[in-house]
């Protein structure tokens, strides 16, 4: 019975140090692609919107993904041509890429990405359609 004590310790301090690392910071978008020739190895792969905003020039978006062993990264492009209504509609996209990870970890990540280059006009509204998010996001700016 006193060896169970040690034991329990040093398996919850595994779980609380592995939960702690699993937990990602908010990433800039940007910052994260494989430089060079390794962005050709890193395939895309599958993920999930959760929620997303806008504040000030950044989108900033939760998604959800599987892995827990290896790099991720999140890019964001354009979807399609600048629809040309009032305000203009710009369909986006977040591009996820990988090596590849076996892991099966639910991870829970914040991304962001700046929007100056989906500005539809020199001032006012750019409607934002963002793939796998419900909704339009409105881009104001001066």
């Amino acid at each position: 019975m006193q060896n169970f004590l040690p034991t329990r310790c040093f398996t919850l301090s595994c779980l609380l140090v592995f939960s702690t690392l699993s937990c990602n910071l908010t990433r800039n978008a940007t910052d994260e692609l494989p430089r060079g020739d390794a962005s050709k190895e890193w395939s895309e792969a599958s993920f999930s919107v959760v929620s997303a905003g806008i504040v000030g020039d950044s989108i900033w978006t939760v998604v959800q993904y599987g892995g827990g062993c290896a790099e991720h990264a999140f890019e964001l492009e354009s979807a399609g041509p600048m629809l040309k209504s009032l305000p203009p509609k710009q369909p986006i996209r977040w591009v996820h890429r990988s090596p590849g990870d076996p892991c099966r970890a639910m991870l829970t990540d914040t991304v962001k990405a700046s929007l100056l280059t989906f500005r539809g006009t020199p001032h006012g509204t750019t409607v934002l359609l963002l793939s796998g998010h419900e909704g339009n996001l409105l881009y104001t700016y001066h």
